[in-house]
């Protein structure tokens, strides 16, 4: 689906009664891999590089602005390959503009080649990943977090 129309989608999705939307997350799209991808069985990508992936957190923003009860999650984040107050701030202000409807989940990621793009160390992402969600849970409470 080409991004510029899911806002209407999520609007007639909203209209329709249907409970929620996930969006999936990836930031890069590698000529070559340095791992098999770890879903399919020959190890393959099965989508197009063709395919769009709209930042998660604008494309759920622009979604929440057209909907009243519709849900918007992600299936899943990769969140230790961004910056964490990077993330804590996409995620606020997409759960500010859908007035709470929103979830996060998150991975730790399988492509080395996100993490190198984005200055972020690929071999300690899982510990990086506990990390992060004991800060973003802190920082989401309000109030100063050191």
């Amino acid at each position: 689906m080409n991004t510029a129309e899911m806002p209407a989608v999520a609007k007639m999705l909203d209209e329709a009664g249907f409970h929620g939307v996930l969006v999936s997350d990836h930031q890069i799209y590698p000529r070559e891999l340095s791992a098999p991808y770890p879903a399919t069985e020959d190890g393959k990508l099965f989508w197009h590089p063709d395919t769009e992936w709209p930042d998660a957190w604008v494309l759920i923003g622009a979604m929440a602005a057209v909907t009243e009860n519709l849900r918007f999650g992600n299936n899943v984040y990769i969140a230790p390959s961004r910056p964490l107050l990077q993330v804590a701030k996409q995620v606020a202000t997409a759960a500010a503009l859908s007035e709470g409807r929103v979830s996060i989940g998150v991975s730790a990621g399988w492509m080395r080649e996100e993490f190198e793009l984005q200055a972020q160390q690929f071999e300690n992402r899982g510990r990086r990943l506990n990390e992060m969600i004991e800060a973003l849970r802190a920082l989401w409470k309000g109030g100063w977090v050191s």
